[in-house]
């Protein structure tokens, strides 16, 4: 008998278990690159995308075994099998919920169409490395040469938060620092509008408030559009950058962004279509360590009838909170102190209007609502 077949078996054996191994668990996605881009997963703020590979065999395919992964809206369940280089994976069944134009839903049907580029069962070749909770899962497109890469780690880096000017750089121009006694702002939201069905963005400059919708795509690079953007008209602004900032935001013209998040997930860099970008961090500037989050208000009953409801902290009314109502043309429509948790609405006409709360000039929220 040839004593060199059974040594090979075993050789061989003992490599496909220990490339099993290394695959079974939890992987979380890090990143997709396409067409030689990098597209960072930050839109975890929702389902987190991942995959986790079980031993459990199928049962009716012989030789695959199972795995889950979650991904944006939905969450999908399948099969794979793997060799010593190479991973067939195949979804068996997914969720079909419809987050709309969502920024995770966006990038879960980016991910979708790489992930399922072959349809029904998609092979990769793959490599695993480093050690512990640094390993590095990378699965290649053979066709195309595109990745799909997951780490042991769960991303935390976020789009779907509150992020503050900190510069604005005008190619040509001297870069504008924003004074750190401001707290000028942008959040994306996942909140979707009635129409045009696509979420929506809020903020402040120096003391006008701001809403817009906004959309992400993935064509090319990672995008984001700027639409009906509308600001408030109460003119208290002293600071040049407030016009500057907005106008960057609401130019219909130029207002598509190539955006980054770098630094660990602590800078967002908008750049428009002239080169113009807005620099955020996530966190203010302001030597008075300025929290959002003590001063989160929000509306409990919307849309509203004659009476608007708010959800507030006692300790806000104490810190002389004033109020500003106005209609979705920016025209100020109400003023007063903020001395409780209801305000009277009655008198105004049906219609989309924008609440902003500030203190010595300075805008802590905006909430929009509709008035029946």
């Amino acid at each position: 008998m040839n004593k060199v077949l059974p040594t090979l078996l075993i050789f061989l054996f003992s490599f496909f278990s220990f490339s099993q191994n290394d695959f079974i668990g939890t992987w979380y996605l890090d990143y997709i690159v396409k067409d030689g881009i990098t597209f960072p997963n930050y839109f975890n703020d929702n389902q987190v995308f991942e995959i986790t590979f079980t031993n459990t065999e199928n049962g009716v395919f012989e030789d695959y075994l199972n795995f889950s992964m979650g991904h944006g809206c939905n969450a999908s369940n399948g099969i794979y099998a793997i060799n010593s280089n190479e991973i067939t994976v195949d979804i068996s069944a997914t969720t079909l919920a419809d987050c709309l134009t969502r920024p995770h839903a966006q990038y879960e049907a980016f991910f979708l169409d790489e992930f399922l580029y072959h349809q029904v069962s998609s092979v990769y070749t793959y490599s695993i490395s480093g050690d512990a909770n640094d390993q590095i899962l990378t699965m290649v497109n053979p066709v195309d040469g595109n990745l799909l890469v997951y780490k042991k780690e769960q991303p935390t880096t976020l789009l779907i938060s509150t992020w503050w000017l900190h510069q604005i750089d005008i190619p040509g121009n001297p870069i504008i620092d924003i004074p750190t006694t401001d707290f000028p702002n942008i959040t994306f939201t996942n909140t979707v509008s009635s129409l045009p069905f696509i979420p929506e963005a809020d903020g402040a400059g120096e003391c006008e408030s701001f809403f817009a919708n906004y959309n992400v795509t993935f064509n090319g690079a990672n995008n984001i559009s700027t639409s009906e953007f509308v600001q408030t008209l109460a003119g208290c602004a002293t600071e040049s950058y407030e016009g500057i900032y907005f106008e960057i935001l609401g130019n219909n013209t130029s207002n598509f962004f190539e955006f980054e998040i770098i630094n660990n997930g602590s800078t967002l860099i908008l750049t428009d279509l002239l080169g113009a970008k807005l620099i955020f961090g996530d966190t203010t500037l302001s030597l008075d360590k300025y929290n959002a989050n003590n001063f989160k208000i929000s509306i409990t009953q919307n849309p509203v009838n004659n009476q608007l409801f708010l959800e507030i902290d006692d300790s806000i009314i104490s810190e002389q909170i004033n109020y500003t109502i106005y209609s979705i043309d920016g025209k100020r429509i109400k003023y007063s102190i903020l001395n409780k948790n209801t305000i009277t609405v009655s008198e105004m006409e049906p219609g989309i209007y924008f609440i902003s709360f500030t203190n010595n000039n300075k805008v802590l929220n905006t909430l929009k609502f509709i008035k029946k």
